[in-house]
């Protein structure tokens, strides 16, 4: 897989209490419904913290969930299920994501191969990639079902839970 050009629909189920909050959009960022989404956090540029990214490969990035929908966006965007910061834009133009946790059913994970890879902490590489590779970007979950070494399941933390990692 590789980073998201158009909008997918995630198969989830909650893995908890559901809570969708809505993040404004960092300038000129596009954000896909189905996005994997991040915060720059503490270390980030400070004209981006508070604004919402499609998830990178950062070590600094905070974890907000998953890109359900959004809104304020403008006709072209609507049409391709995406949104595009506008720092002009009042009001801006948001993201809004399934904060809370939730478990991504039969999704494909890098470097998974077998039942021993459940418990295994998940990384996402970017919008999109999720795998067991530690890189630069924080723990986002861990496989708690194993089908086969194409699909498993991911619970992925809440915003908060990802806030204390």
């Amino acid at each position: 897989m590789a980073a998201l050009t158009a909008a997918v629909n995630r198969r989830f189920r909650s893995g908890g209490f559901s809570w969708q909050q809505n993040w404004p959009v960092a300038n000129a960022d596009v954000i896909y419904i189905g996005s994997f989404c991040g915060l720059p956090g503490a270390q980030g540029f400070t004209s981006r913290r508070g604004y919402a990214s499609a998830w990178g490969n950062i070590a600094t990035q905070e974890w907000i969930g998953v890109c359900m929908r959004t809104n304020n966006e403008s006709s072209s965007d609507r049409d391709a299920n995406k949104v595009t910061g506008v720092s002009a834009g009042t009001p801006p133009p948001e993201a809004i994501t399934e904060a809370g946790p939730i478990i991504l059913e039969q999704y494909s994970v890098s470097g998974v191969s077998a039942q021993t890879d459940v418990g295994k902490a998940v990384y996402a590489a970017n919008d999109n990639d999720l795998q067991l590779t530690v890189i630069n970007s924080p723990i986002i979950g861990r496989i708690v079902y194993y089908y086969s070494a194409t699909q498993v399941d991911v619970l992925t933390y809440g915003y908060l839970a990802s806030l204390v990692i």
